[in-house]
């Protein structure tokens, strides 16, 4: 009885290997023998306890800080790390330019993933943002991150874009990754002609490193983007200031709840550092497969990162 509740806690956070794990298990739980059920317990080990581990930082801290803080987690192995992609915000309008730093960085790494945290469709031409992302995929040799967003501080888009309201921003979403996709996944010239988007005889060369696209990770909590994100994503990030264990439920229903149309989509969670210590086995064994450093001061930024590396991921990537 102890080995299933073990599995029934566990298995919803293997991902793709849950029905390997089931059969293996199904067939180890025929025998008595103490051996077999210590390489079950190895078995669902080495693949329960494989997260990514990122960092998500502001776009308004300096570059100097943005590009040690990069190169600091590429060299003590964190997975990814996240810029957010604002203009302006409602806390400072002193940012740099997400995706320009974002191709910088690409030269300055050599491992770590890059992307946003999250970039908000509507706010830029969408073949001019496949274009962007697709260069720094090029540029990283294939580890440009693509966060979906719909944006939602108006005076970022009044000043630099247009504002609409939360359902037309939604369909503008929507729109805008399907043309994004074709660019990054055709082979001929694109032509679309979409209720928001239009473009005719479009060419994106040379295309992203990564096949079939560069990942698409959402960083929404509202019920018409999760609906998009069930059918687009490969990843969901929570917004920066965090989100409550509600809605962290709510996620992992609409995106893992239905079997029938379960797709490998990572789920991560944030915190500082002493709150990722602290629920990350609650998190595990709830499905997420990802964790995030967030809300850290930018003094503090260094520190906190080494210590991700080295007492936390480390305890989750041990053989």
């Amino acid at each position: 009885m102890r080995q299933a509740s073990y599995c029934e806690v566990h298995l919803p956070s293997l991902g793709r290997y849950t029905s390997q794990a089931e059969r293996y298990i199904s067939w180890q739980s025929r025998t008595p023998c103490r051996i077999f059920r210590v390489r079950q317990l190895i078995f669902l080990r080495r693949f329960i306890l494989y997260m990514d581990f990122g960092v998500v930082l502001p776009s308004s801290l300096s570059v100097k800080r943005i590009i040690e803080c990069a190169k600091l987690a590429d060299e003590v192995g964190i997975d990814f790390l996240l810029l957010t992609d604002h203009y302006m915000t409602p806390t400072s309008n002193e940012t740099v330019e997400a995706w320009t730093i974002l191709a910088s960085l690409a030269t300055e790494t050599e491992r770590i993933r890059l992307g946003t945290c999250v970039t908000p469709i509507p706010f830029r031409p969408p073949p001019l943002l496949a274009k962007v992302v697709a260069t720094v995929d090029q540029l990283s040799n294939g580890r440009a991150i693509l966060g979906v967003g719909a944006g939602w501080y108006r005076p970022e888009f009044e000043a630099y874009s247009s504002w609409v309201d939360g359902k037309v921003r939604v369909a503008k979403t929507r729109e805008g990754i399907e043309l994004i996709r074709k660019l990054w996944t055709s082979d001929k010239p694109v032509d679309f002609d979409g209720e928001y988007y239009k473009v005719t005889g479009s060419v994106l060369e040379p295309k992203p490193v990564q096949k079939p696209h560069p990942p698409l990770w959402f960083g929404t909590t509202g019920a018409y983007m999760l609906k998009l994100a069930a059918r687009y994503a490969d990843g969901w990030v929570p917004p920066v200031p965090g989100v409550s264990m509600d809605i962290y439920r709510t996620v992992l229903e609409q995106l893992r709840g239905d079997s029938s149309r379960r797709r490998a989509i990572k789920l991560t969670f944030n915190g500082t550092l002493e709150e990722l210590g602290e629920n990350l086995p609650s998190f595990v064994n709830m499905g997420f497969d990802g964790a995030i450093l967030a809300r850290t001061p930018p003094e503090a930024l260094p520190k906190a990162i080494r210590r991700l590396a080295i007492e936390i991921a480390r305890k989750y990537r041990s053989p």
